[in-house]
């Protein structure tokens, strides 16, 4: 009777907690941690889950899509006060905006942990008529506790089914649910599956259905040494996880997995941090921002030689560890003031004078006069015939080129993709004599 009793006290209690929460502004959540622990000491009373970190409940599980936490790490993620609130009031709305009055709303949630919380805590403000939740978790014990959680809670009849599963291998019912709930992922979606469960389980969302989270977005900045927000140069955002890329993703269009950035024109040697930070909403206004829980902690690496014609090549990778993937394509240094016999990134002579040349035509200013005399009319136009440049057709293109990289992809393109030894052996002999004066063919 006395075990009845403290039970009943505890299911109160949690419903007081979530109703609070739920009904609070969302200024206002930063200032409920003590109400969220709380609720997860109930949650652990009544389910009897053991999450003291490296027990033997405490293993992750490898899949081809990324790693499927154990269950004591997918429950003690309750503890982040911010997310428990803005993930369970997100998932709320969503049940609530897509109820209709005729049929219960079809829930499918994907990686429950051992307390189901997005969801089984939510279900006593509904009725069976109101909601049916399909569960899908590849723990078989953390299935074990969120059925102990069902139970003590009452709300068997709104449960539809409730399986054990690796989710990317599950059958998908065609358009069948009305709200889709994931949230197997960590900062920067980095190692687990979030995308890949999403990409799988986007053809079981109805046409006006909800994914939750609805939208993750990762973006970087360039910092200075300072590290003060306020001197960041935004570059751009690197990945977008939505309905809409994660339906492209299903029909077998990567494009959004990829993209590539340029450094902003102000950026500068002291711009020495790529800082990437990630964004949630998880529905509807209901979002995560910088710092908020561990999922929107902010990575923060130093890259060397930037400027402002430096190139950001972007991936994330969909593999067994997924991964966003950022390369820093700096700009080969050329030496500012080159002899003729410089190389250049591709080795080859003579470019490096010439690119030097043409920068400083295209910006003009005091040092401007003295490099015009290092490349005479003459030299430049016997240089492109050299290099299978079409004069003047191919010198428009030249000077739209922002770094020496994109010349040598231009020279390349010319020559069949590919500089020959003669080609090579033609340009040191032309270094040679305009190195020692020697005349250069009339214009």
């Amino acid at each position: 009777m006395t075990d009845y009793i403290d039970i009943s006290a505890k299911t109160e209690r949690l419903h007081q907690i979530i109703e609070n929460f739920l009904a609070l502004p969302g200024s206002d959540l930063v200032g409920n941690q003590r109400d969220i622990l709380e609720m997860v000491d109930i949650l652990v009373a009544i389910t009897g889950v053991d999450l003291t970190p490296n027990s033997a409940l405490d293993c992750h599980t490898a899949t081809a899509s990324g790693k499927a936490v154990s269950l004591v790490t997918a429950g003690r993620c309750a503890l982040e006060f911010m997310r428990s609130q803005v993930f369970m009031r997100g998932c709320y709305q969503a049940i609530c905006d897509q109820q209709n009055g005729r049929n219960p709303v079809e829930v499918l949630y994907g990686g429950t942990g051992p307390f189901g919380l997005l969801i089984i805590p939510l279900l006593p403000f509904f009725s069976a008529d109101d909601i049916q939740v399909t569960l899908l978790d590849i723990h078989q014990p953390s299935l074990d506790y969120v059925k102990k959680l069902i139970d003590v809670l009452g709300v068997q009849d709104r449960i539809r089914t409730i399986e054990c599963v690796d989710i990317l291998k599950w059958p998908v019912p065609h358009a069948h649910y009305d709200v889709i709930v994931s949230e197997t992922m960590t900062a920067r979606l980095h190692a687990e599956p979030q995308v890949a469960i999403f990409t799988h389980l986007i053809s079981g969302l109805k046409p006006a259905g909800a994914l939750v989270p609805q939208e993750v977005t990762i973006d970087a900045a360039l910092q200075s040494y300072s590290h003060k927000g306020d001197d960041a140069l935004p570059i751009g955002r690197l990945f977008t996880l939505n309905r809409e890329n994660v339906q492209a993703l299903s029909r077998g269009d990567n494009t959004c997995l990829k993209c590539q950035f340029e450094a902003p024109a102000q950026t500068t040697p002291a711009h020495v941090s790529l800082f990437i930070t990630t964004d949630i909403c998880v529905y509807d206004g209901h979002v995560l921002g910088e710092n908020q829980c561990s999922l929107n902690l902010p990575l923060r690496y130093d890259i060397q030689d930037v400027s402002p014609q430096s190139r950001f090549e972007v991936e994330y990778v969909m593999s067994d560890m997924p991964e966003l993937v950022v390369k820093h394509m700096a700009v080969p240094k050329v030496p500012l003031s080159p002899v003729w016999e410089d190389q250049s990134p591709a080795g080859l002579p003579a470019l490096v004078t010439w690119w030097r040349f043409m920068e400083s035509e295209k910006r003009g200013g005091d040092g401007k006069a003295a490099l015009r005399a290092s490349v005479t009319a003459g030299q430049r136009q016997e240089l492109m015939g050299l290099l299978n440049l079409n004069f003047p057709d191919d010198l428009a293109r030249i000077y739209t080129c922002r770094t020496i990289e994109d010349l040598e992809t231009l020279i390349l393109t010319r020559n069949g993709g590919t500089i020959s030894p003669a080609l090579l052996a033609s340009l040191g002999e032309f270094a040679k004599a305009a190195e020692s004066g020697g005349a250069a063919k009339p214009v």
